[in-house]
């Protein structure tokens, strides 16, 4: 079964420099997807130069966090799809009781 997990970003570097790899870790295997609301910090270039496995898709223009999330679900080529907040740091196993 293949799992997305949506992480809407605003501003969020330091945030994702944080806890992106713990979501990385505990999700081996799923598809993850950060969803950029036009932020005007390095998120970008953080997510490009540290995270290379991550899907990245940009807004050019701040619209909030329904429409990023909005994006982030529709590109999603998951089965399940998982919304994450840039400040959370998942348990190792959060996806079992969804695949079970």
């Amino acid at each position: 079964m293949k799992i997305s997990i949506v992480i809407p970003n605003r501003n969020g570097a330091e945030m994702l420099r944080k806890n992106l790899p713990f979501v990385l870790v505990a999700a081996k295997g799923a598809e993850v997807i950060v969803v950029d609301d036009a932020s005007e910090d390095n998120s970008l270039l953080l997510l490009k130069k540290e995270f290379p496995s991550v899907r990245v898709l940009r807004k050019s223009c701040h619209d909030g966090f329904a429409s990023t999330v909005n994006v982030g679900v529709k590109e999603a080529k998951g089965e399940i799809v998982v919304l994450l907040n840039t400040d959370v740091r998942p348990e190792q196993n959060f996806l079992a009781p969804l695949i079970a």
